[in-house]
């Protein structure tokens, strides 16, 4: 198909959302529309960019908005259209689902992937122009938005994925390269002419080149965030906003993990386990290919490879996993590296009791780090067997929930060498935590 008549056939049509944006925006309706809120239903819209596209379809008609190239906030779109004549519109979308021989789950849910990357990549772009000063950054944050949606729709005609990058595929199918790809793509359909001057093929400034490395960032993690070309990426990103390289890359685990706790699909979880993969060849697997695991052998398979990662990448001596029991309100180790055998915590049953470390730390998901210092008044405060157990080491910890449920606690420490926990290694801990929690 020609590319001109594969965009024409994308504009004569509405398009699905995601099963989880629209069971939320029928409740949200439901319950009184005279109370849905601007606000609300724009948190909504963004967590999902294709009901974001169904609404910007609608602001490319605007004269005035194109002849200004202005890029509304979704607040002010909203305002533009009127709530109500939204809501309308909202309510006669349908959700993605299967379709005998046109649609497949596996397609459902790598475009859910694409869709996660580019709600990562509007999270970074968004911090990184916040790092530099700039206090406009809802149009680039939309603009990530965009960017995956040409390949999105390319997924729904083609129905299966690619071993290459997609975007790639997508180009070459249509013998361009993909700004241009972009650049038409907004013609055709009629979107906000805005748009056109951060993804058009043109004359570079700042922000358009941190929107790209952003994107960059995000669809690149699948093929490993130790590549150089990867890193290179963020260090440019951080000589452009005037920062080091930690301070660039923080924005990255933290927008994955902001994408995976508010999760539309499976794919929005993927960036976050991406981050933490040991190097070597990565092969995804779906979970709508050979049948897939069970939720529990997922989860039991990611605990093994964070303690194998913990141990392995980070170098932590002693690596424990206290498994919930919810019978006995207590936590029993179940895995662990380093611990010598007859060692007490082999044994020991930690209990939860009001008031007590351990039960704080399990209320929520969050993690503790113990210098030698803190340790020691923990110690004292809690009287707990457990430190008595660990022995006066520097120790981090983090509990863990999958599916809203405590699952258990992760602990680590360097054991015998007297190694401080760095700031570095201590993220990187919870990142890999993180992925065991999001196991999908």
């Amino acid at each position: 198909m020609e590319l001109a008549d594969w965009l024409n056939s994308i504009a004569e049509r509405r398009w699905p959302i995601l099963p989880g944006t629209m069971s939320e925006l029928k409740q949200m309706v439901a319950r009184n529309r005279d109370l849905v809120s601007f606000t609300d239903l724009s948190n909504l819209i963004l967590s999902d960019p294709l009901l974001f596209f169904d609404l910007i379809r609608l602001l490319g008609r605007s004269a005035a908005l194109n002849r200004n190239e202005i890029m509304p906030s979704i607040e002010q779109a909203l305002m533009l259209v009127g709530l109500d004549p939204v809501v309308m519109r909202f309510s006669r979308l349908e959700a993605l689902a299967p379709v005998p021989d046109a649609l497949s789950a596996a397609t459902i849910e790598e475009i859910g992937v694409l869709l996660g990357r580019g709600r990562v990549a509007a999270m970074i772009v968004k911090d990184w122009l916040s790092q530099a000063g700039e206090h406009k950054v809802e149009d680039c944050y939309l603009a990530a938005l965009v960017y995956n949606l040409p390949a999105c729709f390319y997924l729904f005609y083609r129905n299966h994925g690619s071993d290459r990058p997609l975007l790639q595929v997508v180009a070459e199918n249509f013998e361009t390269d993909y700004p241009r790809l972009l650049e038409s793509f907004i013609r055709a359909l009629g979107l906000p002419t805005a748009l056109l001057s951060l993804l058009a093929p043109g004359p570079s400034t700042t922000r358009k080149q941190l929107l790209k490395l952003a994107v960059a960032t995000a669809n690149g993690m699948e093929q490993g965030c130790w590549r150089g070309q990867w890193q290179a990426g963020i260090e440019v990103a951080s000589r452009l906003i005037g920062t080091s390289y930690d301070e660039a890359y923080a924005a990255v685990p933290y927008a994955a993990q902001q994408v995976a706790n508010n999760a539309r699909a499976v794919g929005y979880t993927f960036p976050a386990r991406e981050l933490i993969m040991l190097p070597g060849e990565y092969v995804r697997v779906s979970l709508h290919e050979g049948g897939g695991l069970s939720e529990h052998a997922q989860l039991e398979l990611a605990l093994r490879e964070a303690l194998r990662h913990l141990a392995n990448d980070l170098k932590f001596e002693r690596v424990m996993f206290l498994r919930y029991d919810s019978d006995r309100h207590a936590l029993k180790l179940q895995y662990q590296i380093g611990l010598e055998p007859g060692h007490p915590m082999r044994k020991l049953e930690v209990g939860l009791e009001p008031g007590s470390f351990f039960a704080l730390l399990t209320s929520k998901p969050q993690s503790f780090h113990a210098p030698a210092a803190v340790r020691a008044q923990l110690a004292g405060k809690y009287r707990d067997p457990f430190f008595d157990s660990i022995g006066e080491r520097e120790f981090a910890v983090m509990s863990l929930f999958s599916a809203h449920r405590l699952s258990g606690v992760f602990y680590v420490d360097h054991g015998k060498n007297d190694l401080a926990i760095d700031a570095k290694t201590y993220q990187r801990f919870k990142e890999m935590v993180l992925r065991a929690a999001h196991h999908r």
